[in-house]
């Protein structure tokens, strides 16, 4: 019977553990869909889907054994490893699945209590490197929040 209570336990905290990265995961997605408008995910409702289980599974799966492999490099760095992971999910999604695709943006410009960010043209790649970034901070600050 102890068995079976712990065995209970263990599901539903590993369940609320994935189910806490799958919020994480939608809510930094679409921290980023709001902040760049040149995102286009296509006339399919399952690319949608795809992108959230795509980044879903790389945070779950592969960013912890990258993050366990090259524990130095991602300490020196701090936390470098989930940036290119989050860039290549990105390349890769654009790449694989149809309709989802990232343009250049015309940066507008920003104020952010005195600090004047000027307005800069962004091409293709550099915009998919900037997605990246608030892909990956947004995850940060929200891991750290929730857990």
């Amino acid at each position: 019977m102890e068995l079976l209570i712990l065995v209970v336990l263990f599901y539903y905290l590993s369940m609320k553990h994935y189910l806490r990265r799958f919020i994480i995961v939608f809510l930094s997605l679409y921290l980023a869909y709001s902040l760049i408008p040149t995102i286009r995910l296509g006339s399919d409702t399952k690319n949608i889907l795809i992108i959230i289980a795509a980044f879903f599974l790389v945070g779950i799966i592969i960013r912890p054994v990258f993050s366990l492999i090259l524990i130095p490099l991602n300490f020196i760095t701090v936390g470098l490893v989930s940036f290119v992971l989050n860039t290549l999910t990105i390349f890769a999604l654009t790449t694989f699945v149809s309709g989802v695709s990232i343009g250049a943006y015309n940066f507008p410009g920003a104020n952010l209590g005195g600090i004047i960010l000027q307005p800069t043209p962004l091409n293709q790649i550099t915009t998919v490197l900037l997605l990246a970034a608030i892909i990956t901070v947004s995850q940060k600050v929200l891991h750290l929040i929730f857990e």
